[in-house]
């Protein structure tokens, strides 16, 4: 059986993925069409995907989460989500992960390890997971600061921390680095376990995490360090290749890991 599989979002990640499965790197899978950002109303709407998709794959932001993910799940379609950071809005995490009838699929992205940390909350109790991501100063510049701060951001010569706390204040302040630590906090099951460290380094010429799990069942120390999408700077180059590997996996388990 073929899975037919819709995209939200033409970006770097979205155009990648079309790109990968139209050259058949999923077999058993069908790509049936892509909602340009925002469903521009225009070519393959959004109830076109609706219509001809199995499976409908996020690759828009946080902000397409909010507004089509629920309208997934509700139509009893799966939805495979990328900007994991979104379920930090806990309202907008029951609508996907409780009400259905649709499932909601998590894509492994640009981080590894998510399966270990997984296992031990099933089987034991997650003590602590702290992340610590770095990142080119330029990357992490928001609209809040002021001129004086990012000035002294840019020529920063040595590491900067610029946060250290939860998922909740990592969302408020840095919205779109959010997505490691909510794929952390919703491995371990626990958003209160989670602490996140952003630090700006002007020697991080790749973006990297480290992730320190602290488990009933074992410690697990993770490093990953990722190469930049060519086509967007802020986004990794595996995560294309993580959804791919998803949605092959749903099309034909055998001899996948899951």
């Amino acid at each position: 059986m073929t899975l037919k599989v819709a995209m939200i979002g033409s970006g770097a990640i979205g155009s990648r993925v079309a790109e990968l499965l139209d050259a058949g790197a999923a077999p058993g899978v069908e790509l049936t069409g892509v909602v340009p950002h925002g469903d521009a109303g225009t070519g393959f709407s959004f109830e076109d995907a609706l219509d001809t998709a199995d499976v409908v794959v996020e690759c828009a932001g946080v902000g397409s989460v909010a507004e089509f993910g629920p309208r997934v799940v509700s139509a009893g379609k799966d939805l495979l989500v990328t900007s994991i950071g979104a379920l930090c809005d806990a309202s907008l995490r029951k609508a996907l992960l409780d009400d259905g009838p649709g499932r909601t699929l998590l894509t492994t992205g640009a981080l590894g390890g998510l399966d270990a940390i997984t296992a031990a909350c099933a089987g034991g109790t997650i003590h602590r997971i702290t992340v610590e991501s770095r990142k080119l100063p330029a990357a992490l510049i928001q609209p809040w600061m002021d001129g004086g701060t990012k000035d002294r951001l840019l020529t920063a010569s040595h590491p900067v921390e610029l946060l250290r706390g939860g998922p909740a204040e990592l969302i408020k302040a840095f919205p779109k680095s959010t997505n490691v630590v909510s794929a952390l906090a919703l491995a371990g099951g626990d958003w209160g376990v989670v602490e996140a460290v952003l630090i700006a380094d002007p020697a991080a010429r790749k973006t990297s995490h480290h992730v320190t799990a602290e488990t009933s069942l074992g410690t697990f120390d993770i490093r990953v360090t990722n190469e930049a999408s060519p086509n967007n700077p802020a986004s990794s180059a595996l995560v294309p290749h993580a959804v791919v590997r998803g949605l092959k996996t749903l099309a034909n388990a055998s001899g996948s890991f899951i």
